[in-house]
């Protein structure tokens, strides 16, 4: 296994850069994996339907990059009669391999979920305005009677500009965040052939289990089924 690697990529589902944590056995042969069965994440703490979200997720990424999946429904099938929870070890890896005819295992969990929240705060708002200054002027008015007075009145002397302060209440939405850890296991040998994490802010956590399943799966991309064929 060589160290871990960041791969900055250009996420398709969520249109931004995004670093996913992975690590490939660049030893292997991965022309050897074609038909691939997720073992379905467990649901987060609280949180129902988490894993089938991304289970989902994940199934949808690896149909994309070339793989045969197996549909989840046999794959829970195939679990219960052989009475698997959790993750599988070594010796039930290559059971249940044999029992779905898959050449590898999708195996994960999701280690962190927050939901999206909003913020109230309050912000102060500026407004400029331009007012007449006035004055009090004596002009000399000439009456009828031929004789003049003096009258005080009030003129515009000229403008200034007046700013005045309103607070206003503003409601900010902060994105929630789904953390995901998945690895490719071989099950003729129950071998760890790639793994990755990764963790992504969305607004949704359909949108979290997309970007993070599509994360992972990008920074492996050069053993896909599809790569691997387009180079023979």
């Amino acid at each position: 296994m060589r160290p871990r690697i960041h791969a900055c990529l250009a996420a398709v589902l969520l249109g931004a850069c995004a670093t996913a944590d992975v690590a490939i056995n660049r030893s292997f042969d991965f022309s050897r994996v074609k038909r691939v069965a997720v073992i379905g994440f467990k649901d987060y703490s609280g949180r129902g339907g988490s894993g089938d979200l991304v289970s989902a997720a994940f199934e949808q990424s690896l149909i994309a990059a070339g793989y045969e999946v197996v549909e989840r429904g046999q794959v829970s099938k195939v679990l219960a009669e052989q009475k698997i929870s959790g993750r599988p070890d070594p010796k039930a890896t290559k059971a249940l391999g044999q029992s779905l005819g898959v050449d590898a295992l999708l195996i994960g969990q999701i280690t962190d979920l927050a939901d999206t929240k909003t913020r109230t705060v309050i912000v102060e708002n500026y407004d400029d305005r331009s007012e007449p200054v006035y004055v009090r002027r004596s002009r000399r008015v000439q009456q009828a009677d031929g004789t003049t007075v003096d009258v005080d009145e009030r003129a515009v002397d000229g403008y200034r500009t007046v700013r005045r302060m309103r607070r206003e209440p503003r409601t900010d939405l902060i994105d929630g965040r789904l953390g995901v850890s998945a690895r490719l296991v071989y099950v003729p040998t129950a071998a760890v052939l790639w793994s990755g994490s990764q963790t992504t802010a969305a607004t949704t956590l359909q949108d979290g289990a997309h970007g993070a399943a599509d994360d992972i799966m990008k920074a492996v991309k050069s053993t896909w089924p599809s790569v691997l064929a387009a180079k023979k």
